[in-house]
């Protein structure tokens, strides 16, 4: 078993199914349907209520098992797509692989996915922790060349992505000022993917204020329109001296 299978492996032992604390969450799955059966004080009779519950993900729930040389090579260049590391992270001078530096890059992307989760919502890293990205081998393989020949060539860049949970704040004002509501998981997240996209293609002098407007009227175009109204309708009652009741 790898090293970092051969850790997870660890890790599952002592946290897997127990649902300890330490055990972080660091995503949601699918809603799960949630029954209770319960007998209210003073009652005989039984009720059942039933509803849905996101599925929490656990850091325990990561499985790296199988996982062979390239496999692991391939993992650790999914990381460098999200930011987290560059190819001298996970490669020596000789363009072998580390596999103890991947193992500092999934704890960093368990750490940022944690981030996220408080506020339920999937992430990229998430995504990749979980090998569903996205990407295939094939067009992991291509970057990975492609880095290597950017580090070799001294052209390799770290890229600071701006922290996800500040972009879905941003976000989340924007569309309130735009449309009256506040933007939903979804659009947040599509925010950030388009802002660490946007970072990741070289583009520098990112105005976050107003792409996330741009971005809200994007969205919802009728729901900005009627807002633009109904301010235009409260400038012109403010300047004929009429006041709302």
């Amino acid at each position: 078993m790898n090293g970092i299978a051969q850790e997870f492996a660890n890790y599952q032992r002592q946290y897997g199914g127990l649902q300890d604390p330490n055990d972080p969450v660091i995503g949601y799955g699918e809603p799960v349907r949630t029954i209770d059966v319960f007998r209210p004080p003073g009652r005989t009779s039984f009720f059942v209520e039933s509803g849905e519950e996101p599925d929490p993900i656990y850091a325990s729930d990561l499985d790296f098992t199988g996982f062979d040389q390239e496999d692991m090579a391939l993992l650790a260049v999914d990381l460098m797509t999200v930011g987290i590391g560059d190819y001298d992270s996970y490669f020596d001078d000789n363009d072998q692989f580390r596999p103890g530096a991947l193992t500092s890059g999934v704890n960093s992307a368990i750490d940022l996915a944690e981030e996220q989760a408080e506020f339920g919502f999937g992430t990229d890293f998430l995504d990749v922790l979980m090998q569903n990205s996205g990407r295939s081998p094939e067009e992991l393989r291509a970057l990975m060349a492609d880095k290597k020949a950017e580090a070799r060539s001294g052209g390799g860049r770290v890229i600071n992505y701006i922290d996800p949970v500040a972009l879905m704040d941003a976000a989340k004002k924007s569309t309130a000022s735009v449309t009256g509501r506040m933007a939903t998981a979804d659009e947040q997240q599509a925010f950030v993917k388009m802002i660490h996209g946007l970072q990741a293609s070289g583009a520098t002098g990112i105005s976050v204020g107003a792409r996330a407007e741009a971005f809200a009227r994007e969205q919802a175009p009728e729901e900005a329109k009627a807002m633009d109204y109904a301010g235009a309708a409260g400038v012109l009652m403010q300047a004929l001296g009429i006041r709302g009741q």
